[in-house]
C-alpha cells in the first residue's frame, strides 16, 4: 500500500484525483486543469512535496530555528 504525505486528508477533501506516485498517494488533479490554472493565478497554490526527503532536527534550539526558516 502506498504511503500518504501529512496532506493527504486535505487533497481528498480538496476533491483530487489521487494516484500512486513512486509509492506515495499524491494528488494529479482537482478536476480541470484549466480551472485550477486561473485559481493559482488569481490567488495562490501550493506543491506538496513532503515526500521527496525526511529531515529530522535535534537540538536546544531546534523550534527557533524552524520559526525562522519557516513562513508560518
Amino acid at each position: 500500500m502506498a504511503k500518504q504525505t501529512p496532506l493527504y486528508d486535505q487533497h481528498v477533501a480538496c476533491g483530487a484525483r489521487m494516484v500512486d506516485f513512486h509509492g506515495w498517494m499524491m494528488p494529479l488533479h482537482y478536476g480541470s486543469q484549466l480551472d485550477e490554472h486561473h485559481a493559482v493565478r488569481q490567488d495562490a497554490g501550493m506543491f506538496d512535496v513532503s515526500h521527496m526527503t525526511i529531515v529530522d532536527l535535534h537540538g536546544a534550539r531546534t523550534r527557533e530555528f524552524l520559526r525562522y526558516l519557516l513562513a508560518n
